[in-house]
């Protein structure tokens, strides 16, 4: 997807990333950008684990934002970049994940299998 970011942010390679998709299967993924392109999903998370490289995202780090079927909808820049613990999730932080009932509890208790798999 390089080719996009290249058309949008020509000369900018240092700032590609990985495409981006939102949770384990096609339907979180319609869903999770339905929530990006409508500005209630402003944030997100992933495991470390998922960086086997090492090579986490980084603040204007830029990324193709994929549909369920794996198609580009979207580019989205990195703004922030927070390493926390589970356990120390804040209720802020659980806000602009922008899903479900957008509290600390709720994200909590819809993350907890997801980060132990």
């Amino acid at each position: 997807h390089h080719d996009i970011l290249e058309a949008a942010f020509p000369g900018e390679q240092a700032r590609y990333y990985l495409p981006i998709s939102i949770g384990g299967h096609a339907e979180l993924a319609d869903q999770g950008a339905a929530l990006i392109l409508s500005g209630v999903k402003t944030a997100t998370s992933s495991p470390y684990w998922d960086y086997p490289d090492g090579r986490i995202p980084f603040v204007g780090a830029l990324s193709v934002l994929l549909d369920g079927r794996g198609e580009p909808v979207a580019i989205v820049q990195t703004v922030s970049v927070e390493p926390v613990r589970f356990a120390d999730v804040t209720d802020t932080m659980a806000w602009v994940y922008g899903e479900g009932e957008r509290t600390r509890a709720w994200w909590l208790q819809a993350n907890r299998a997801w980060y132990r798999d």
